[in-house]
């Protein structure tokens, strides 16, 4: 294969190469197209992460226009052979929800719609933010045992006939069964979720016959950490390996986070998917990220691996992550290796379509011709805004359910009773309280409630005069510190090894940059 400014220019037996080509020896590997992960949510820095991974587009479900222009910008940029490489994207844009439907808890303030009288100029104001197609939501919260406010048929039908006059395909989010078959029959194109609930017989034909799509997402379950504690993604070496620290950390996190008891096992979802694919409907692998446990790029590999688990031979599962989207989504330009098409590439070690894994085994990757590097994004601004971007968004999400549904465990603020000073932390995890300082250092094992309170009221002040270990991010070392001042989202340090470069005042850290431990740290994990 040849490549000429960013297009494929001849495959087969190559020609001689010109004067000044670089010549890339794929010995031994696959070449494929550039991955494609049908159902994203943006986050500052996603479309240059997800490069990394080997995922050259990533179709937006639902963002706003500010996450949206910035990425839109720097994609655009990056294509213009200016900045580091970045997927490309298409987005919906705002979706189609009721007045406080779903995901309002997490988007609010959005625009809404009431009725079928909104639908057309709705429609008119995502294209004008550049919409490439339309998000529907169709729940009413069954699903998970709840009751919020839904679309009726006749909006998303109106919604549907207004997006179709504009050409743009329409994806729609559901989460049972049954609302599949009502939205298949109001004649969307694309359903984003495979249900949740087993679908009949009937229900499969149903659908099919429509001649919807299907977006799987089954990585959903890799929100919910395994036996050991230890996320999905993370159990995954190739791709652990190739995660920063900051996102491995963000992932390490969220395994400890409070759960409900019951981690969902997928088992229905990849049933309906095994059924629709065998009935005829087109499978497009997606994601879902960044909801918990996924990251971009990383997760689209673990999709694979759940389609392959559903019933999927790896060539439908790779199909499912290039030719089928480009397909649904009008992307005549990739998802092929064709002349002519975007030189979006990824060159892997071993053969996937006999073992699905192999598509981790990531070697180089290039959009539009260009080679993506991970060491390019790691450290980087994008890295840095994109999770305080998840951080912030996680924080909104769990304080509107706390408001929601009080009896919901929550972070509590512990404080010495005569003065009022704030002492630390007790933290709801999935395995019971976490005491942790003012600064968010845990302050020893997972506990009861009570025991984890004691704790605080012990430690809390007293441990920051003990000796501590930090290690900032951009180090592979644990070195012995001093606390000299502390607030909410820095510290700073001096540390004890007396031949260290360092002011005499000691240095500031944001804690987002550095890990801090009370104990002497065991062996840090080797990924």
């Amino acid at each position: 294969m040849r490549v000429v400014e960013g297009r494929i220019d001849a495959i087969g037996t190559p020609p001689a190469a010109a004067s000044g080509d670089a010549v890339v020896d794929g010995g031994g590997g696959t070449l494929l197209p550039g991955l494609i992960d049908a159902h994203v949510h943006l986050l500052p820095g996603c479309t240059q992460l997800a490069a990394t991974f080997g995922v050259t587009t990533v179709v937006d479900q639902f963002s706003k226009p500010e996450v949206i222009d910035p990425e839109r910008a720097a994609a655009t940029t990056a294509h213009a052979g200016q900045g580091p490489v970045r997927a490309d994207l298409r987005t919906s844009s705002i979706g189609a929800t009721a007045p406080g439907g779903h995901p309002t808890i997490a988007y609010s303030p959005l625009p809404y719609v009431t009725g079928p009288a909104d639908a057309l100029p709705f429609v008119e104001d995502r294209i004008g933010e550049g919409a490439t197609h339309l998000k529907v939501i169709y729940d009413d919260g069954s699903g998970a045992m709840l009751d919020i406010p839904s679309l009726d048929e006749a909006t998303i039908e109106a919604l549907v006939a207004a997006a179709h006059r504009h050409g743009l395909p329409v994806v729609a989010h559901v989460s049972t069964a049954r609302g599949a078959v009502t939205v298949a029959r109001c004649g969307v194109d694309v359903l984003a979720h495979a249900p949740f609930d087993r679908m009949t017989d009937g229900e499969v034909r149903d659908v099919a016959r429509a001649g919807v799509a299907l977006i799987s997402t089954l990585s959903i379950i890799d929100g919910f950490p395994g036996p050991d504690g230890v996320m999905p993604l993370l159990a995954q070496p190739a791709l652990a390996s190739r995660l920063t620290r900051r996102w491995r950390r963000v992932l390490d996190g969220q395994s400890r986070r409070w759960m409900p008891p019951g981690a969902p096992d997928g088992a229905a979802a990849r049933e309906n998917t095994l059924a629709l694919f065998e009935a005829g409907v087109r499978v497009l692998a997606g994601t879902d990220a960044p909801n918990p446990g996924l990251v971009h790029g990383a997760s689209l590999h673990r999709e694979l691996q759940h389609l392959v688990r559903a019933g999927l031979r790896p060539a439908d599962a790779l199909t499912a992550a290039t030719s089928t989207p480009a397909e649904v989504f009008g992307l005549d330009d990739r998802g092929r290796l064709v002349a002519g098409g975007r030189a979006d590439l990824v060159l892997l070690d071993g053969d996937p379509t006999a073992d699905i894994t192999a598509t981790q085994r990531l070697r180089r990757v290039w959009v539009l011709g260009r080679e993506a590097e991970l060491e390019a994004y790691a450290g980087s601004p994008a890295e840095r805004e994109g999770i305080t971007w998840l951080n912030d968004s996680t924080a909104k999400i769990v304080q509107a359910i706390q408001d929601s549904w009080p009896g919901i465990p929550a972070p509590e603020d512990v404080r010495r009773e005569e003065d009022g000073e704030l002492l630390g932390r007790v933290v709801p995890t999935s395995g019971g309280w976490q005491a942790v300082t003012t600064f968010g250092a845990a302050l020893g094992t997972v506990s009861s409630y009570d025991d984890a309170l004691d704790i605080v009221r012990t430690l809390g002040m007293s441990c920051l005069a003990e000796p501590w270990w930090a290690r900032p991010l951009d180090q592979r070392e644990w070195r012995e510190v001093r606390l000299m001042e502390i607030r909410p989202d820095r510290v700073r340090l001096r540390w004890t090894d007396p031949m260290a470069d360092q002011p005499p005042s000691g240095q500031w850290f944001d804690l987002g940059d550095l890990d801090l431990t009370l104990k002497p740290p065991a062996e840090p994990q080797r990924y």
